[in-house]
Parts: C-alpha cells; sequence; structure tokens
C-alpha cells in the first residue's frame, strides 16, 4: 500500500475520532478539531508502531505531550489569531493560555492506552493488506510475463 494513502487513511481515522470524541463530551465540534485530530492520531500512530525500544507507560506519557503541544498550537491558531474562540481552559485549574489544561492533558494519558493498543492492531491489519497487494501484484505480474 501506498505510504500516501496509508498516511492518508490513518489521518481520517484520527480526524474522525477524535471529532466523534468531542461530540460525545460537549455535544458538537469544530472542523478544526478533525484537522488537530488526524494530526494527533497520525503522530500517535507512529509513536505506537516505532520499533525503537520504549515502554508503553513512557509511549502514552509521550502521547499524552504530543496530544496536548498539538491542542495548544491549534489553539493558538484558531482561538487565538484567527479568535474563532473554538475552547477556552481558562477556567480551569492549571491551564496554560487557556489552551491546554492539566485536566486534560491527564485524560489524554488515559486515552492513549486504548489508542497504543488501537494503532498496533491498526497497524497489523495495515501491513496485512500490504503484503496481500503486494502478493496480488506478483501473481498477477508473473502472469504477463508467461503469457
Amino acid at each position: 500500500m501506498d505510504a500516501f494513502i496509508r498516511r492518508t487513511m490513518i489521518f481520517l481515522i484520527g480526524g474522525f475520532g477524535y471529532f466523534s470524541l468531542e461530540v460525545l463530551y460537549r455535544g458538537y465540534s469544530h472542523w478544526s478539531m478533525f484537522l488537530a485530530g488526524g494530526i494527533a492520531f497520525l503522530c500517535l500512530f507512529c509513536l505506537f508502531t516505532s520499533t525503537f525500544p520504549l515502554p508503553f507507560w513512557a509511549r502514552c506519557v509521550a502521547g499524552a505531550v504530543i496530544v496536548t503541544a498539538i491542542e495548544f498550537v491549534a489553539g493558538i491558531v484558531v482561538n487565538k489569531w484567527l479568535g474563532w474562540h473554538v475552547w477556552d481552559y481558562s477556567r480551569l485549574p492549571y491551564n496554560f493560555g487557556g489552551q491546554v489544561c492539566l485536566l486534560f492533558s491527564i485524560i489524554w494519558l488515559i486515552l492513549c492506552i486504548p489508542i497504543g493498543f488501537f494503532a498496533r492492531v491498526l497497524n497489523q491489519k495495515i501491513l496485512l493488506l500490504h503484503n496481500l497487494y503486494s502478493l496480488k501484484n506478483k501473481e498477477f505480474l508473473r502472469k504477463k510475463i508467461h503469457q
């Protein structure tokens, strides 16, 4: 499977997932959260499927930091620069600029546990599809050559 198609598929899954989580939690979302979610899941997918030696709990901590950083950047762009006021955490304790807060970073830490397992399963399915696709193409080429 082409790397661009694979990344696009992962981005779309993350975008829909993030958007859906917001709708379940707040009852609504914003299209910019689809983009933030796609980018976040693409990063988390790479984090949880990479081969470098890092314990799962450390990947979850890193994942929470990554998502928090993405939310912070998205918040600066959509809330501060563009003035869309998509969210405001300024009333929550331990917030940073009203864009991120400790509570949601902890929630992301907890959510990284099932997200990490989902990313690994998804990666196995993608690898299986890739292998089947490659095998099918090799058989097709063999038939063409021998005709």
